[in-house]
């Protein structure tokens, strides 16, 4: 008769793989399918105008349950690593407004980076941590990023056309602290929800009109995000300046 020792070690080897590597395969997943079923070309901006006005009545027959699967759906498919966040970010100040679209997607948007960066940090992290405590410069940087790990994903996500997933997959990888990383993508993420969900009620409004799309980008409800955008791509460099003057 076996003994039900072997078993159990092979039965908590196991659960310690699909630990390890379940939450990144279950988003490889979705990536895949989202894929294969052309989500990220349905998910255009041209396509977005054309179904503002169902998006709206789906807003207007179930506010609440539609609020939830926008930020459910922007948590996921960005976690995925999906090229779809700008879209996304257009869309939830096209259909819910300004302030409310940039409260789902603020949340979206944060939801999705801890995701990807509990996926990461649980598949990969790990792995590279061993690797540090061989490689001396390794270490340095791991330890380098953890000390300054606020300012510097703050300063990432200020930076409106830096690669969010990439932000995501870089902090997971260098196990950066999580309360830090938390609390860094929420507060650079909100000038920048702000102003693409002022984008996309702005780019409501306008294209609602029967204004050209060239019209509609020229528009003082369109304008003044952009600026704000263009403004905000410029902070970080402004910070720096400011800190250099300052002294250490």
């Amino acid at each position: 008769m076996s003994s039900p020792v072997p078993r159990r070690s092979s039965l908590r080897r196991w659960r310690a793989l699909a630990g390890q590597w379940g939450p990144f395969a279950a988003l490889t997943l979705v990536a895949l399918v989202a894929w294969r079923a052309g989500l990220p070309h349905a998910l255009s901006p041209a396509a977005l105008g054309h179904s503002q006005d169902a998006l709206r009545a789906a807003v207007g027959a179930r506010p609440l349950l539609t609020l939830l699967l926008y930020v459910a759906a922007y948590a996921v498919l960005t976690a995925a690593c999906l090229p779809v966040a700008l879209v996304l970010s257009l869309m939830g100040g096209l259909i819910f407004g300004a302030w409310l679209g940039a409260a789902a997607v603020l949340a979206g948007a944060t939801g999705g980076a801890m995701l990807t960066y509990a996926a990461t940090r649980s598949a990969f992290a790990p792995a590279l941590v061993a690797r540090a405590e061989r490689d001396p410069r390794l270490q340095r940087i791991i330890a380098g990023f953890g000390r300054g790990a606020f300012s510097y994903v703050l300063t990432l996500r200020l930076l409106p056309f830096f690669p969010f997933a990439l932000v995501n997959i870089a902090a997971g990888l260098a196990a950066v602290p999580v309360r830090a990383y938390a609390l860094a993508t929420l507060a650079g993420g909100l000038p920048t929800a702000f102003i693409y969900a002022s984008l996309g009620a702005g780019l409501g409004v306008s294209l609602g009109s029967d204004r050209s799309l060239a019209q509609a980008l020229r528009a003082p409800e369109v304008i003044g995000p952009l600026a704000g955008l263009t403004l905000l791509s410029l902070a970080p460099m402004l910070w720096r300046r400011l800190r250099r003057r300052a002294g250490p």
